[in-house]
C-alpha cells in the first residue's frame, strides 16, 4: 500500500508537468484548427475594474487613450469601488470620453464586472487591470481573431517586467514561460483553459457568469467553451506588468487566486459532465485540479518514502528529496535577506512556494474561507 502511494504520487506529479502537455501535442496534431484572422474593427468596450488605484490609474488611462484603435469604436469604462482619490482622477478624463461607474461598498471584481457589462456598448468586451499596460496594437491584435465566427474568447499575453531583479520575479518568469507553452498547445485545439486577466476579450452576447459573484479570467472563458465556441491565445496582443518584488505578497496572491478558483472549477466540471464534454473534462482535471494538488502529492511522496528507507533505492530518492527541500529553504532564507539567488536554488524555492500556495488555496476553497475581495499586494 505504501509503495503504491509513493509511485502514484510520482505519476501524478510527472503527469501534470509532462504528461498533459504531451497529450496536448498529440491532440493538436490530430484536431488542430486554423483560425481565420482578419483586420477587423468591431466596437470594443475596454473595461477596467478598480479598487483604490490612485497611484497608477492615470498611467492606465493614458495608455488606454493612446491605443491604436479608432476612437469612435473604443469605449473606455472604469468601474470603481474605490474610496481613495481614484474616482477624482478618472473624472478628469470625462471630456476625453472615459466613462466612470462608481459602486458603493466592496463587492469584488466579478460583481463589479457583472454590474457593468450590461451598460457596455461594445460588441467585444476587453477586460484588463489597472496595473496592466498594453502595447499600442494590443486590441487590434486581439480582435482580429473574432473575424472567425467560431471564436468566442481571446486571451492576450502578459509579459512580466522585473526592473528590481527580484528573485520571485525570476521564478515567476520561468513559471509563466511554461504556462504560455501550455496555452499555445491548448490554443491549437481552440480550448484555452482560462484567460489572462490583464488582457482578454470575448463577445458580449456570450457573457454568462456562474453567478453575479463569480466570473472573470478563469470561469468566463470556460463558460464560453461550454457554449460551443473556441477560446484561443493571441501572443501578439501584449500587456505588461511588473512582478511583485516581495515573495510573501506573491504567495498571498496565489493563495487567494486558487482559493477563489477552486470552487468554480468543481462547478464547471459538474456542468461539463452534464453536457458530456470530454475534452473540457480532461482539461479541467489535468490542467487545474491535479496541478493544484501537486503540493498534496509531494507531501504524500515524502511521507510514504519514510516508510521505505530499508531499500537502498528508496533511501537514495529520500536523500534527493531532503537535498531538494533544503535548497528551497536556503533560497527562502537568502531571499528574506534580499540576496540574489542562483538559478537552481531559485527554481527549487519558487517551485515549493507555488505548490505550497496552491495547497493552502485549495484548502481555503474547500472550507469556503476565500472571499471575492482581498487587499491588493501592490
Amino acid at each position: 500500500m505504501i509503495t503504491t502511494i509513493f509511485w502514484l504520487s510520482i505519476f501524478f506529479i510527472f503527469y501534470c508537468y509532462f504528461g498533459y502537455p504531451l497529450i496536448l501535442v498529440i491532440l493538436g496534431m490530430i484536431f488542430s484548427r486554423e483560425i481565420k484572422k482578419a483586420e477587423i474593427m468591431p466596437s470594443v468596450s475596454l473595461l477596467i475594474s478598480v479598487y483604490n488605484e490612485e497611484k497608477i490609474i492615470e498611467k492606465k488611462i493614458e495608455n488606454s487613450l493612446d491605443l491604436d484603435y479608432p476612437e469612435a469604436k473604443l469605449e473606455i469604462i472604469v468601474a470603481s469601488e474605490s474610496d481613495d482619490k481614484t474616482n477624482e482622477i478618472v473624472k478628469k478624463y470625462k471630456d476625453r470620453g472615459v466613462k466612470l461607474l462608481v459602486f458603493q461598498g466592496r463587492g469584488g471584481k466579478p460583481y463589479t464586472i457583472y454590474r457593468t457589462i450590461p451598460k457596455c456598448q461594445g460588441e467585444i468586451i476587453v477586460l484588463t487591470d489597472a496595473n496592466s499596460i498594453f502595447k499600442k496594437d494590443a486590441i487590434l491584435k486581439l480582435v482580429r481573431n473574432f473575424a472567425d465566427s467560431r471564436i468566442g474568447c481571446v486571451s492576450g499575453e502578459l509579459k512580466y517586467l522585473n526592473p528590481k531583479k527580484a528573485s520571485i520575479g525570476e521564478g515567476e518568469g520561468l513559471y509563466w514561460k511554461y504556462e504560455i507553452f501550455i496555452k499555445k498547445l491548448e490554443s491549437k485545439i481552440q480550448s484555452v483553459l482560462g484567460a489572462n486577466g490583464s488582457i482578454y476579450g470575448f463577445r458580449k452576447n456570450l457573457y454568462s457568469p456562474l453567478s453575479q459573484y463569480r466570473g472573470d479570467d478563469f470561469d468566463l472563458p470556460i463558460r464560453i467553451t461550454q457554449q460551443g465556441y473556441g477560446v484561443v491565445f493571441e501572443p501578439e496582443a501584449i500587456s505588461e506588468e511588473e512582478v511583485y518584488p516581495e515573495t510573501i505578497k506573491e504567495f498571498k496572491r496565489k493563495v487567494f487566486t486558487i482559493g477563489w478558483h477552486f470552487p468554480a472549477v468543481l462547478i464547471l466540471l459538474k456542468d461539463s459532465l452534464k453536457k458530456i464534454q470530454p475534452l473540457l473534462i480532461f482539461q479541467l482535471i489535468s490542467h487545474k485540479i491535479l496541478r493544484w494538488l501537486i503540493g498534496f502529492f509531494l507531501t504524500l511522496l515524502f511521507l510514504s518514502n519514510i516508510f521505505l528507507l530499508e531499500n537502498t533505492f528508496y533511501l537514495i530518492l529520500f536523500i534527493g528529496q531532503i537535498i531538494f527541500y533544503s535548497l528551497a529553504i536556503f533560497g527562502y532564507l537568502q531571499d528574506k535577506k534580499g540576496e540574489k539567488l542562483n538559478k537552481l536554488i531559485n527554481l527549487t524555492y519558487y517551485f515549493c512556494m507555488v505548490n505550497l500556495a496552491a495547497l493552502v488555496g485549495v484548502i481555503n476553497g474547500i472550507i469556503g474561507k476565500q472571499k471575492p475581495t482581498w487587499e491588493k499586494v501592490r
